[in-house]
């Protein structure tokens, strides 16, 4: 059945079509207060007629350095563009319109493109982006930006140690 009345086919042969896998009967009210009480959880999925669940083992994205994996990689740098004389300042714009440059450093841990777009274009910093595992503690930096990213942060023990060197000088 479908639920539009210009649709030409079912959300059901939709995804069939596309090869992507859809599941149904499942409660997911009962999934979220399930999520709730305890936190992120592992699961599995199985298809009627496949393997048993307990045929294979769970894939733990926890025990991956999922931060390794989604980081730039490399040295970035972003430079703030000049702000325009003749249009208006948001406040923060004034305060830094009114002081010298600003140079944040932002350690990757899979940070998003709209925090640097606005960071750079929207506060109007130097932005120096590093890596995850990139030792910034003989860096020279007035603001320190940790992004969040995936994963279970034991996997950037390295981030940790760097950032400990940093608040002891």
């Amino acid at each position: 059945i479908s639920s539009h009345y210009t649709s030409t086919k079912t959300l059901g042969q939709w995804l069939h079509e596309m090869k992507i896998p859809g599941i149904y009967g499942i409660d997911t009210r009962a999934v979220t207060k399930l999520i709730r009480q305890h936190g992120s959880i592992l699961g599995k999925v199985t298809v009627e007629g496949s393997l048993k669940a307990d045929d294979f083992d769970y894939y733990d994205p926890n025990q991956e350095n999922l931060s390794a994996k989604v980081c730039r990689g490399g040295v970035q740098t972003f430079k703030a563009p000049p702000l325009d004389p003749t249009g208006p300042l948001t406040p923060e714009q004034a305060i830094i319109a009114s002081k010298k440059e600003v140079n944040v450093l932002a350690v990757d841990c899979g940070i998003k493109n709209n925090i640097i777009r606005y960071l750079v274009n929207g506060l109007r910093v130097n932005l120096k982006l590093v890596p995850w595992d990139y030792d910034f503690s003989k860096e020279d930096f007035d603001g320190l930006f940790l992004s969040n990213g995936p994963g279970n942060p034991e996997q950037c023990m390295t981030t940790v140690e760097n950032i400990r060197k940093v608040m002891q000088r």
